[in-house]
């Protein structure tokens, strides 16, 4: 399986970042319980009550084949909160470990617009605010591996949104507002 991934990963490595067929894909975690993957970035745990956080991938204009990413653990973070975590990978083969950095594959073009890619199952036995993050992996870039054949190409995604427990503070997506277009004297502006 690794012979595959690595494969997949070094036809990926042979194609220029700006030439894949997803240019605006962004990553996001979701607590819709459905796994439809729709955009639910807070939840209200209740102790006792398993959940589900899932990593969507999504303007998948060209689908997915391969995404590297890595996440945190919520319960090594929060041990009072969490009694288990697991995750659970959608695509059909996982290399290396979530917590210290994976890449996922599919077997078959993913085509998107949303694609699912894995879930961590949580446990509460307790209530308290804690954050679900999509992190660098540390050994890959942030990349999407689109489905163009006959080597899929690559293209760098953001983090639209992590996910919120509670009423924690999480680090914030990265894809960018229309604030950041704006120049100093177009804010200066908006104060006279």
């Amino acid at each position: 399986m690794r012979t595959i991934l690595a494969l997949l990963m070094v036809a990926a490595l042979c194609v220029p970042a700006f030439a894949g067929g997803n240019p605006n894909v962004k990553a996001y975690v979701s607590f819709d319980q459905t796994g439809a993957g729709d955009l639910v970035h807070q939840y209200d745990m209740s102790m006792y009550v398993g959940f589900n956080a899932y990593f969507c991938f999504t303007d998948l204009d060209m689908g997915l084949t391969v995404v590297s990413f890595m996440i945190n653990s919520p319960q090594a973070e929060n041990p009072a909160l969490f009694a288990s975590q697991s995750f659970t990978n959608l695509l059909d083969i996982i290399v290396g470990d979530p917590f210290t950095g994976m890449s996922l594959a599919s077997t078959t073009c993913r085509p998107g617009p949303v694609e699912v890619v894995g879930y961590l199952n949580l446990f509460p036995v307790g209530v308290g605010d804690a954050c679900v993050l999509i992190m660098d992996d540390p050994d890959f870039p942030r990349w999407v591996v689109d489905c163009t054949t006959p080597n899929g190409e690559v293209d760098f995604y953001c983090v639209l949104e992590n996910g919120t427990i509670g009423a924690a503070e999480c680090v914030p997506g990265d894809c960018g507002s229309p604030v950041e277009d704006s120049t100093w004297g177009g804010i200066k502006a908006l104060y006279r």
